[in-house]
């Protein structure tokens, strides 16, 4: 464990002052602001719609900015002799996989809490609306969040194993399948698509937010829920322990070549 904790403190030393870390803090901020001016202009809408609006947005494009980043982490990586701090920087290469995940998923948490943080206080503060879902904002960021890890590590692995423009390509079809699978074309598949995961369950969220609020039970929700959660998790362990596994063996993409 305190080797995973020094090699997290050095991962987190090591992106800070990188074009990586400023890319977790202007992205969110940017598209926080662009939702608050663009708040009032759409009178018409029903406020919970521009809430789902905006959280599907998230769910959408976080699939693309997972590709990228990876991407950009494995590059650095790769640029740093090739891989070899990444594979003997510690004693178990499980461990400084494992930080390498958690750091990204880290830096992907404090960007999500930047883009709805931000959102929250706006609506608040300057445009002085009422009601205020901020229960709501908190499940959403807790469904983001879990929703993509299973996307992380895929995304660090086809970085590391296929290179930059296949992490990217990636992301690009991740986004895709995101906004098809908040059609109907997702009702039946949408709980084996990962991509679909983030905005499903941020449609779900609401949904359950709005039949509390009415005190009203919408059929087969909290199922689906449930059966989606199961999903996911046993996807995300599954992928996470053949990621270690296949990372334990591997020497580097120069050296496969």
């Amino acid at each position: 464990m305190l080797s995973l904790f020094r090699a997290l403190r050095a991962d987190f030393q090591k992106l800070k002052h990188t074009q990586i870390f400023w890319i977790h803090i202007v992205i969110p901020i940017i598209g926080a602001l662009f939702f608050l001016f663009c708040y009032n202009l759409f009178n018409k809408v029903e406020t919970i719609e521009k809430h789902v609006l905006y959280f599907e947005l998230l769910g959408m494009v976080f699939p693309l900015l997972i590709g990228i980043i990876c991407s950009m982490v494995v590059s650095q990586e790769e640029q740093a002799g090739q891989f070899q701090v990444l594979l003997g920087s510690t004693k178990s290469r499980s461990i400084s996989c494992l930080s390498k995940l958690i750091t990204l998923i880290f830096m992907g948490m404090f960007s999500l809490f930047l883009a709805l943080g931000i959102v929250l206080l706006g609506l608040k503060l300057f445009l002085h609306v009422s009601n205020v879902p901020y229960l709501l904002y908190f499940q959403v960021f807790g469904w983001l969040i879990f929703s993509n890890i299973f996307i992380y590590i895929l995304s660090f692995f086809v970085s590391l194993k296929f290179g930059r423009g296949a992490s990217i390509f990636l992301g690009i079809a991740g986004m895709l399948i995101a906004a098809l699978m908040i059609t109907g074309l997702g009702d039946r598949c949408w709980m084996y698509l990962p991509w679909a995961w983030g905005v499903r369950f941020c449609d779900f969220a609401t949904l359950n937010f709005m039949s509390s609020a009415m005190h009203k039970e919408i059929p087969y929700l909290l199922h689906n829920i449930q059966k989606a959660s199961c999903i996911k998790g046993a996807y995300t362990l599954g992928i996470l322990m053949l990621q270690l596994l296949w990372f334990e063996f591997w020497e580097g993409r120069k050296s496969e070549e």
